[in-house]
């Protein structure tokens, strides 16, 4: 399947049908082409091959997260095979239930916004407008190129199931623990895995990096990972924080400084940015040179993805501007 069928994928549990298919029937009064399992599968469909299919075929992702799909078998699998095909920024979650995310949710999807229903944040409107948006996005629902080596991304899944069950062991034991002495200790552990966790991030980064024919196929996935690694040590900062004046715990949180792995990630955005910046400024002078309309999408190609790693960059600007004028 090489063209995208549906706008939006919509995964549920069974016992969310009822606020699925409000926004369900929400998105498509609103014109949003919707895949959703109560109608899309015939009774002699194979079910695997039609979900998938389908999940392959959107532009979105639309998880309807509770309780009940956490929990859900199905609900995970769709999840876990969106990811690794399509990656995390494909999935648009919105939280029904006021329910707490899951440690290996949080830290799977810890790269994109949550929403959450509420009086101020409506299906009919705030959720169909966003939903819009994500759709609209010329790059939603890129699909990742497969590449015959796929190591690294079996590792990651690996490393992601192991993450999710530690930090879920040790959220257990935060709350099973209620000393200071033992929540500090559970918390200095928690420090510890969430840096090996960005370390390995930006790992996958570089591995992506050398292990592509092209740049353009591994862009997203490659910025997807500097931005978890990014967000992950921000926890670390703030959590390492909370102890800087406890006198009794302060010392033993000293060693978790997030300096050298934010290093990492700088120089990795610098090295990006040196290779796009090339890239778009020889596409650019081919476009000056031709002046033609395949000349100048690509080099507003390699212009946006520059300007992504370096927002600020005029130069790039100006091409741009040229680009789009």
């Amino acid at each position: 399947m090489t063209e995208n069928q549906f706008d939006v994928f919509i995964s549920y549990s069974r016992k969310d049908s009822e606020i699925a298919n409000r926004i369900y029937d929400a998105l498509v009064a609103e014109g949003v082409t919707c895949f959703i399992d109560r109608e899309g599968i015939s009774g002699g469909a194979d079910f695997p091959t039609v979900l998938s299919e389908a999940i392959m075929g959107a532009k979105v992702l639309l998880l309807v997260a509770s309780e009940n799909s956490y929990a859900s078998e199905f609900t995970q699998k769709e999840l876990t095979f969106a990811v690794s095909n399509k990656g995390s920024r494909f999935i648009f979650p919105v939280i029904v239930d006021n329910s707490e995310l899951p440690k290996n949710l949080e830290f799977l999807l810890s790269n994109i916004n949550w929403r959450t229903l509420s009086l101020r944040y409506r299906i009919e409107k705030e959720l169909v407008a966003d939903v819009k948006k994500k759709v609209a996005d010329p790059q939603a629902g890129m699909t990742i190129k497969q590449r015959e080596k796929n190591t690294v991304k079996v590792m990651m899944i690996i490393i992601f199931s192991i993450i999710g069950l530690g930090l879920a062991a040790l959220g257990y034991m935060y709350w099973l623990n209620n000393t200071a002495e033992e929540k500090a200790q559970a918390d200095r552990q928690l420090c510890s895995t969430w840096i090996k966790a960005a370390s390995g991030m930006v790992y996958k980064a570089d591995t992506l990096r050398y292990n592509r024919s092209n740049i353009l196929e591994t862009f997203e996935e490659e910025i997807a990972s500097l931005e978890a690694a990014e967000g992950i040590l921000s926890r670390v900062d703030s959590l390492r924080e909370s102890y800087m004046n406890d006198s009794a715990h302060a010392y033993q949180f000293t060693q978790f400084s997030t300096a050298s792995a934010r290093r990492g990630i700088a120089e990795r955005r610098d090295s990006m940015f040196v290779e796009w910046n090339k890239y778009a400024i020889a596409n650019y002078e081919d476009y000056e040179l031709f002046e033609d309309e395949t000349s100048r999408g690509i080099a507003l190609g390699y212009v946006e993805k520059a300007l992504i790693l370096h927002p600020g960059d005029f130069m790039l600007q100006e091409m741009k501007t040229k680009l789009t004028q």
